[in-house]
């Protein structure tokens, strides 16, 4: 088996099963997924047990655990004032945690297969996304579904289900920018649900496989960037459709992209433990951390997040501890789970 197949068949296996090994319950390497809430005070982590893990960022002492029905837990997204944090599970189902109490806002079933990634949106709309064809909005204070967003095809020609990697909700440009496992990065409108412009990860690796894997939006709300088998971030402007430019982070896949509160910073994973931290307006390299991860060990570095208001970024994965570095020198600051 070639290298990328290798890449993209663990990444995939990830994605759906998890794995986690640590010392303790309370303290196990999250599965796939890690959000810090908009101030900065909350970073929510998964383990590979399914249960949600809330952690007081400047102490890291355990906050909230919540274990939705032995299932897997990810796609985490906070609201903007921090007090409520959505997720998905590995079994279809979609909720909200009151982060104050544990208590539970919104339990529903929104799919057969995964729910892999949430975002909050104006006017108490939650958006869900995962295996199969569609995305959904609800309003999550009750719980009603109010648009499904038709992308298409549910499976690959192998029979093997497509799923939303991620995507982000642009409520001023009414837009919703979607990373699939169908090759494309997707502009959706979010009142039509209509297609405005796709684009396809173009390079091609050894094994013929292209899929995307995540996206992110500059602050100005135009610059579109996603990667994913390959390893290019790719910049697209995203309301002419124009491809810009790419910067190389990884040889062969990106498994995770995340942009600083500011704008200052773009960060992309690789499985075999690099974070890139890339200017994204002009596209350059500024900066690497590196932890001893590789496809071959199963060690995969999947998750990133900024800190907002600090020079923090936080990292992790499946068999890898939690790790805060100092994105201005690439320092490794703390390490919050260790491997056995």
């Amino acid at each position: 088996m070639t290298r990328p197949l290798v890449l993209l068949s663990l990444a995939l296996l990830g994605l759906l099963l998890g794995s986690a090994h640590a010392q303790s319950p309370d303290a196990r390497v999250i599965r796939a997924d890690l959000t810090v809430s908009p101030d900065g005070a909350t970073v929510a982590t998964s383990t590979g047990t399914g249960t949600l893990l809330l952690w007081n960022a400047d102490t890291w002492d355990l906050i909230r655990r919540h274990t939705a029905n032995g299932s897997l837990v990810f796609g985490f997204d906070f609201t903007p004032d921090g007090r409520y944090v959505a997720f998905g599970t590995k079994n279809g189902r979609l909720g909200v945690l009151e982060v104050a109490t544990g208590r539970v806002v919104l339990d529903l079933q929104d799919r057969d297969g995964s729910v892999s990634a949430t975002r909050f949106g104006p006017d108490d709309r939650l958006f869900a996304a995962g295996q199969g064809r569609s995305l959904t909005s609800y309003n999550w204070r009750t719980g009603e579904a109010l648009q499904r967003y038709d992308l298409g095809r549910a499976t690959l020609p192998d029979g093997r289900p497509l799923v939303v990697e991620d995507f982000e909700v642009l409520p001023e440009q009414g837009w919703l920018f979607i990373a699939r496992f169908d090759q494309q990065a997707r502009l959706m409108d979010i009142t039509t649900g209509d297609v405005v412009r796709t684009w396809r990860n173009k390079r091609r690796p050894r094994d013929g496989g292209r899929n995307v894997k995540d996206v992110a939006v500059g602050t100005d709300g135009r610059t579109g960037f996603f990667a994913g088998v390959g390893g290019d971030v790719i910049a697209v402007d995203l309301v002419t459709g124009a491809r810009l430019d790419s910067v190389r982070a990884h040889p062969d896949f990106v498994s995770d992209l995340e942009l600083s509160a500011d704008g200052d910073l773009l960060a992309a994973n690789d499985l075999d433990g690099n974070t890139t931290l890339i200017a994204p307006r002009t596209r350059s390299i500024v900066q690497r951390t590196a932890q001893d991860g590789s496809f071959q060990s199963g060690r995969l570095l999947f998750a990133v997040a900024f800190r907002p208001g600090t020079d923090e970024i936080i990292t992790g994965g499946i068999r890898m501890p939690i790790v805060v570095w100092d994105a201005r020198t690439g320092e490794r600051r703390r390490t919050i789970a260790s491997l056995p």
